[in-house]
């Protein structure tokens, strides 16, 4: 975590602050299986839009940039494990075509179901071993390399720190991840609607990109197809068929 930490700190981060009004959504939370969560709802919809918006299921890789056919999503979750509370990542896998209750579940299991020892082997096991500069030299290293970047797991993640406060947040970022949504709490608003000062359900969130990724003006189109996404609810009707799936291809930047 402290190499991924170090990593992240060369990266140009740039922050989008938003309140999501989030009545629909609840409504259809309300009427859905007791199962389906506000977490699952959010990466549903996050993942349709980065479905629409491929240009930001990407990765820097040198003088490079990966783009991912697939919408994979990582998750922060924590569980238990051996007597202590660790922090866990749900790989929520070919997100957009899930359902809202399937991306739920995922995350449940991840949080409360048996957990796995996942010991490292190869290069891997034999990088940890080596001391802090020199280890993340290694990675940063490897990370200039196309086909290594490609293993590094998705490009866009959630966060929630619901549990700590009802306001907006950002996650602390973590290379090498190009999108991260952090989320808040819903909490009831005073906002305008129809002319009149009402309350409303509303969701702050926080979007973080990597700039040397993603430009200014795809972000924004990206975060107001997400935000239509969300306030409509879209992501509680029937998941679309899956594509095909082919390997991470890389372009030049």
């Amino acid at each position: 975590m402290l190499d991924r930490l170090a990593g992240a700190s060369r990266r140009f981060q740039v922050h989008a602050l938003l309140e999501l009004d989030v009545t629909e959504a609840a409504a259809r939370l309300e009427a859905a299986d007791s199962g389906v969560t506000w977490t699952g709802f959010v990466i549903a919809s996050l993942a349709r839009a980065v479905a629409r918006h491929p240009e930001v299921n990407a990765r820097k890789a040198g003088n490079r940039v990966l783009y991912f056919d697939r919408v994979d999503l990582g998750a922060t979750v924590e569980r238990q494990w051996e007597g202590r509370s660790v922090l866990d990542v749900a790989m929520i896998r070919r997100a957009d075509v899930r359902t809202c209750a399937e991306i739920s579940e995922m995350l449940h299991t991840t949080k409360y179901g048996p957990g796995q020892s996942q010991p490292l082997r190869g290069v891997a096991a034999w990088i940890v071993r080596l001391p802090g500069p020199l280890r993340r030299t290694a990675i940063r290293a490897a990370a200039m390399r196309p086909r290594v970047a490609a293993t590094f797991g998705p490009a866009v993640a959630v966060t929630s720190i619901g549990m700590f406060s009802g306001g907006w947040g950002w996650a602390i970022p973590l290379a090498p991840l190009t999108v991260i949504a952090t989320v808040g709490a819903v909490v009831d608003r005073p906002v305008v609607h129809d002319g009149r000062i009402v309350a409303r359900p509303m969701l702050p969130l926080t979007l973080t990109f990597d700039h040397a990724v993603i430009d200014g003006a795809p972000a924004a189109r990206f975060t107001e197809t997400f935000r239509a996404l969300v306030e409509t609810a879209a992501a509680f009707d029937d998941a679309p068929e899956a594509g095909a799936v082919t390997e991470p291809v890389s372009r030049d930047h």
